[in-house]
């Protein structure tokens, strides 16, 4: 198959998946997260931010809200905007690497569609999801990805890529499940370079944090107090849902890794073996710290709304780096490669449709199974959140009041009927926007 085929092939796999994922659940649910990260966005596109990270809180960045703003200026709603930004975090990774690698190895390209097909559909939804996380982590893909496959770049390129890589694993820390692709740096050079931009990045990060030291007041939603033990690391591994989630992105990462690597001729000797043993070490060093503390175990069993899997997003990005490295073969190895048969070839295409068909037939049955689970984050429909709040927006006209006052607290009404209908609201029960009435008195925005 010629690499316009197979780059086609790929293409209309993800573009066929992202249309019946997005048009069946990510289109039809929301939630009060989702409406805050929509309504900060609303604020942003004004020229207005008033707190750096996500609303009420002194840790997580919202990428999402500061990069919708230009969309919005477009006249895109705030809450597709931000939607719209965390599909393509999610999808464009994939597609890029097929597409790069559908030149250099057909089968890594293969690999790379089987791997997105083959992620639970609990996954696929919560990922797609505005939260802060699959933004940053799309992001700090994009930077390894590049420090990777370019490893000669100039020194402030690759401090500046590093540095942006730390700076979202700054915001969202299960990004260094992705850190030990570097072990296949080459050279002593951009080891150096790539630590000194990760550390600038992630002290950047924490600088801006700094903004909540001077106003505690902004402070509504505390940082978890987090702890790591090895009680934690044997008591949470026993739990079915945790355990259940990192072994299928483990097993699966690294079963599409080892049918790519393993087929070819391998060179055993150390300089081969060693960035693959620091990576695998790596790795389960960095699961073990994200097994082993107290925050892992607060989810819904099975509700993307507030999934386990959320804690662990970046894993299946960490194949993709692992798939998309460059690989140089010496004399020997390339004449002893072996190409797939032309009839194997032909029958991936018919496999994978086969596939992905069985997946998006699960995604659509069980997305809504999936929404009416119990959740912390509870999720609503758009067009709950219309009717609620064209209610509430014709009885703030009616009252002649600059805004209207929720008594108590629901947090969807109170961020998306801002964020989408204009409709401005303050709830009096943990309200994230402390600074919102001092700047309702200076006048309220249209």
């Amino acid at each position: 198959m010629s690499t316009r085929s197979t780059r086609l092939w790929l293409l209309g796999l993800f573009i066929v998946h992202a249309a019946v994922h997005l048009a069946s659940f990510q289109s039809v649910y929301l939630d009060s997260d989702q409406l805050v990260i929509a309504d900060q966005a609303r604020w942003i596109a004004r020229g207005e931010i008033h707190e750096p990270f996500f609303f009420g809180q002194s840790y997580l960045l919202p990428f999402e809200a500061y990069l919708a703003a230009p969309l919005i200026w477009l006249g895109v709603w705030p809450i597709a905007a931000v939607k719209a930004l965390s599909a393509l975090a999610l999808y464009l990774p994939f597609v890029w690497a097929a597409w790069v690698l559908a030149k250099e190895r057909p089968a890594a390209a293969w690999a790379v569609a089987a791997l997105f097909i083959g992620l639970h559909p609990e996954y696929t939804l919560t990922a797609a999801m505005p939260r802060g996380f699959i933004v940053g982590t799309g992001l700090a893909w994009a930077g390894l990805w590049v420090l990777l496959r370019h490893p000669a770049l100039p020194a402030l390129g690759m401090v500046a890529l590093a540095a942006l890589v730390g700076f979202c694993t700054g915001s969202y820390m299960s990004i260094a499940l992705m850190l030990p692709a570097l072990a296949w740096l080459p050279g002593r050079r951009p080891f150096v370079l790539v630590s000194l931009g990760l550390l600038l990045g992630f002290a950047l990060f924490k600088a801006v944090g700094l903004f909540y030291w001077f106003h505690p007041d902004h402070v509504v939603h505390l940082f978890p107090r987090l702890g790591f033990r090895l009680g934690y690391l044997i008591h949470n591994f026993g739990v079915q849902e945790i355990r259940a989630a990192i072994t299928h992105l483990a097993v699966l990462t690294a079963v599409m890794c080892l049918l790519v690597v393993l087929p070819r001729p391998l060179q055993w000797e150390w300089r081969t073996v060693l960035p693959w043993l620091a990576c695998v070490a790596g790795v389960c060093l960095a699961v073990a710290l994200m097994i082993a503390n107290n925050k892992i175990v607060e989810f819904n069993s099975k509700s993307p709304f507030f999934s386990v899997y959320r804690m662990m997003l970046p894993l299946p990005f960490l194949g993709l780096l692992l798939l998309g490295r460059r690989q140089t073969l010496t004399t020997a190895q390339a004449a002893g490669a072996t190409p797939w048969p032309a009839r194997r070839a032909a029958l991936l295409p018919a496999l994978l449709v086969l596939l992905l068909s069985a997946q998006l037939v699960r995604l659509v049955r069980v997305g809504p199974e999936m929404a009416e689970l119990p959740s912390t984050v509870p999720p609503i429909t758009f067009e709950w959140l219309r009717a609620n709040c064209e209610e509430i927006g014709g009885w703030w006209r009616e009252s002649g009041e600059p805004y209207f006052t929720y008594e108590g607290r629901n947090d969807a009404l109170a961020y998306g009927c801002h964020a989408q209908f204009g409709v401005p609201v303050l709830q009096t029960d943990h309200e994230r926007r402390t600074w919102l009435r001092e700047r309702f008195a200076q006048g309220v925005p249209r």
